[in-house]
């Protein structure tokens, strides 16, 4: 069996694990635990969308696993933003031993991960990019209701559709989320995140002006310079002087969105409740992050996620 064979049998057992999981109602192998339950924690790295992807991977195993999550005080600005369930701690808390996502296994095996933990009769820390949606589809209703935003964002949502349309308007809003800065660097077009190119974000506005008769898109963008030169037209609006966190606010309270590339676009998709129009080359075949889930980067379709692909 060649190793493609082989990291595609496991996802399947992955993603069998899981099925059983949700019929079962919870892991059986909780119930052979010791009775002292140990300690996860997660270190932060990256920015908003990295963030989420840690504190969901966190609740995610720490609820297949037993374990106590924890939360180190550099999540209190994710804290600030949604009503996360796992409280934050005053002082960091220093625990030896590390799990190191890549150390163990090239693909986002989220079964051997538990597989491991539950070998490891520590308090333990983890350490990765953890963006695989299947640590955390067992949760997945109780992470919805974490990541709602909290009120002093929603006011911020509200005044800028009020400020930016009239009462009166009854246009379909699609938001475009456009990320370039970091994410057009060699080494993250290598991971597999690379930007798409503006002939995509056309064909993508395109695909919904097509499909209804009044349509305004809002933009927000790491590179509103960039983003002003190449997706010009009378019916975007573009999103300036706001921090990231409204930002995502604004774009998952449209009727629909176009994301491109990078972890914040993949938690506007998941948390809008329309379609979105996704790249087809996110994430580009044989790259590091196609390889870790073996293309199984998109949550599959359901009440939550409707997608259009389209390439450039």
């Amino acid at each position: 069996m060649s190793d493609y064979e082989n990291r595609t049998d496991s996802m399947r057992k992955v993603k069998q694990y899981y099925e059983h999981y949700k019929e079962t109602g919870r892991q059986q192998s909780v119930l052979h635990r010791d009775v002292r339950r140990f300690v996860l924690s997660v270190i932060r790295t990256g920015r908003l969308g990295n963030a989420m992807f840690e504190y969901s991977a966190l609740y995610g195993l720490a609820n297949l696993t037993n374990r106590i999550p924890v939360l180190n005080p550099d999540f209190r600005d994710l804290a600030a933003i949604f009503h996360l369930l796992v409280p934050v701690r005053e002082k960091t808390l220093q625990l030896k031993v590390q799990y190191n996502q890549r150390d163990f296994v090239e693909t986002y095996d989220v079964a051997e991960t538990v597989r491991t933990l539950f070998a490891l009769p520590v308090d333990v820390k983890l350490f990765g990019f953890f963006q695989y949606f299947r640590y955390f589809s067992h949760v997945d209703k109780e992470i919805r209701k974490q990541f709602t935003f909290r009120d002093s964002i929603q006011r911020r949502v509200r005044h800028f559709f009020s400020e930016t349309f009239t009462k009166a308007d009854e246009s379909v809003k699609v938001g475009i989320h456009v990320r370039r800065t970091d994410l057009s660097m060699k080494n993250w077009i290598s991971f597999g995140f690379g930007p798409p190119p503006a002939s995509y974000f056309e064909n993508a506005m395109n695909y919904f002006r097509k499909r209804y008769k009044n349509v305004r898109f809002i933009l927000c963008s790491d590179d509103l310079l960039w983003s002003s030169q190449h997706i010009r037209a009378g019916d975007v609006t573009f999103v300036e002087n706001r921090p990231p966190e409204v930002d995502m606010a604004i774009l998952a309270s449209c009727d629909h969105v176009i994301i491109g590339n990078g972890s914040f676009g993949w938690w506007v998709s998941w948390l809008c409740r329309g379609v979105t129009v996704r790249y087809k080359r996110i994430p580009e075949y044989n790259t590091y992050i196609y390889n870790a889930t073996l293309g199984d980067h998109w949550p599959p379709e359901d009440d939550y996620n409707h997608y259009v692909v389209i390439d450039s």
